[in-house]
């Protein structure tokens, strides 16, 4: 056995040069950690194991960390039925609730907390199938269109029973897909993380709240909700011009507005463009004006003859038809399907130095009736409608 003895100078360096060693590998592991913290736009203060945030879930999804995705936020993939294996990761729900909550003063989900939006409903499956009342047949006259036929009916002692059977039919809803795409510049994702975080938040929250007014009102149906601007349900009223001034004119228009809507709809709302306001506060019943003010809240805030209006810029302009409407939107059935979704890649635009964001939602929506209602009145072509809107004019 050799014996290798050294001399208190050589043990000296030997230990020095273990030490720069050990040093330089701890640093480099340190660099690597914070550079691949900072690409991803999240702070480096690692997160515990069983704690999370929103930054720390994108972190996770920008570097493929499933199983951290599924041990702390139980958050999976995504999957599109079309491809089996696109898609990204589903939001966990307390950060959708975030997301959902940045929405709140904005129209569709100021309507919803009103409680005059439409009907909410949610589904873990490719399509939801509703049932609903036929309610656009002539009915008898001892009953009503909007019992969908069902009558009572009298009957002496001792008499059958006469057969009265509501008309279903059934409707089914099949979410779209809607997808927001955000590129960050490297440099605002390096040196602003938190902010960037926030931003994203409330750009898809926005976004989301956006989207889902833009539907409900002018949606096509082809590839996404249909609106009830322009659908077979909603009555068109003509404008009035027969009077001297534009507000004696606008007023008899909104009073046949109100005639056309559906009888019993304690949940009906004005919905307008916003240069429709100047006008309709001009509009007056005798010496009582029809508008008033009361600010820019559906809760406590404006009406017009009674009934809560709200604006909107997805209206189209005062002349085009569809400018004002009334509707009962508690005939409108809106679907979403469960869960946000997010994807991150940092190679679409890499030669921009740009990281690229993918939130996607699933929605589906359309009107509960498919045609004006007809009353019972005898006549048979008497009809109301819970949409009514205005027709083309000055």
């Amino acid at each position: 056995m050799t014996e290798i003895v050294m001399n208190q100078a050589e043990i000296a360096a030997e230990i020095a040069a273990r030490l720069r060693e050990d040093v330089a590998s701890r640093l480099r592991e340190e660099v690597a950690a914070a550079v691949k913290a900072q690409s991803v736009g999240v702070a480096t203060t690692p997160v515990a194991e069983g704690e999370g945030s929103f930054g720390d879930f994108l972190k996770c999804v920008a570097t493929g960390d499933t199983q951290r995705l599924r041990a702390v936020y139980k958050s999976s993939k995504a999957l599109d039925e079309t491809t089996g294996a696109s898609g990204g990761f589903l939001v966990p729900t307390q950060f959708e609730e975030r997301i959902r909550a940045v929405g709140a003063p904005m129209l569709f989900d100021q309507l919803v907390a009103a409680g005059r939006g439409p009907l909410m409903l949610r589904t873990n499956a490719a399509e939801l199938a509703l049932p609903v009342l036929e309610q656009d047949q002539a009915p008898n006259v001892e009953s009503s269109a909007l019992v969908g036929g069902v009558r009572l009916i009298w009957r002496e002692q001792s008499a059958d029973v006469q057969e009265s059977e509501p008309k279903f039919e059934q409707r089914i809803f099949r979410p779209h897909a809607a997808d927001a795409y955000v590129a960050a510049a490297t440099e605002l994702i390096t040196d602003a993380p938190q902010a960037l975080e926030d931003t994203l938040v409330s750009l898809f929250g926005r976004a989301y709240a956006v989207l889902k007014a833009r539907v409900m009102l002018r949606g096509t149906g082809v590839g996404q909700p249909r609106g009830i601007i322009g659908h077979p349900a909603s009555i068109s009223v003509t404008r009035a011009t027969s009077s001297s001034t534009q507000a004696e004119n606008d007023t008899s228009t909104i009073l046949a507005m109100i005639q056309r809507l559906l009888p019993g709809s304690a949940t009906a709302v004005w919905i307008a463009h916003p240069f429709w306001r100047s006008r309709l506060m001009a509009t007056r019943l005798a010496e009582t004006l029809l508008y008033t003010v009361n600010g820019q809240s559906l809760v406590y805030g404006d009406t017009l003859a009674g009934i809560p209006i709200a604006y909107s810029e997805h209206l189209p302009t005062v002349t085009s038809a569809g400018s004002l409407v009334l509707a009962d939107l508690s005939y409108y059935a809106f679907v979403e399907r469960a869960g946000f979704s997010v994807a991150f890649s940092e190679h679409v635009r890499f030669l921009k130095r740009q990281s690229v964001w993918l939130f996607g939602v699933r929605i589906d929506g359309a009107p509960l009736v498919n045609a004006p209602l007809i009353l019972a009145d005898g006549a048979g072509n008497n009809t109301v409608s819970p949409f009514v809107e205005i027709a083309a004019g000055t």
